[in-house]
């Protein structure tokens, strides 16, 4: 009977830890994507504001690129914030079920929220990084050269 009282602590504590990550992603998530969008919008704006009477031609492809590299950043943040939170609502059910004693074997049950998850994160990323670079381009044409 003790086995069975620590498996059911095991998934008690299993199921929790999940529904607080998801709570916690959900309070970070719109935070997380104000600043990001305010601080290179914001930033770039800036850049144009003081550059625009010298803007060098040939470069505006570059603060256009920009843009785009930071808007589909976030736009694939805030779709991997949501798929995040499917996730563990995913994790929650495949526990519930394995618990009840519907799921015999967890590793055949896939679940695919985590795998485009990742995938986001790291298009994300590469995003940023990659606005970031057209945008310090654009700056030192404009103000160094």
């Amino acid at each position: 009977m003790d086995e069975v009282k620590e498996e059911h602590e095991a998934y008690r504590r299993r199921r929790n830890f999940l529904i607080d990550v998801g709570r916690e992603q959900s309070r970070h998530f719109d935070k997380y994507i104000l600043t990001l969008a305010a601080g290179t919008f914001g930033l770039s704006l800036l850049f144009v504001e003081r550059i625009a009477p010298h803007l060098k031609d040939g470069t505006g492809w570059l603060l256009i690129a920009a843009w785009v590299a930071f808007g589909t950043s976030i736009l694939s943040t805030l779709v991997s914030f949501l798929l995040s939170q499917e996730s563990c609502s995913k994790e929650i059910e495949i526990l519930d079920g394995k618990y009840r004693g519907d799921i015999k074997d967890e590793k055949k049950i896939k679940n695919n929220f985590v795998t485009w998850t990742k995938w986001l994160n790291r298009v994300s990323m590469i995003l940023f990084i990659v606005g970031v670079i057209f945008l310090i381009t654009f700056s030192a044409l404009n103000f160094l050269l």
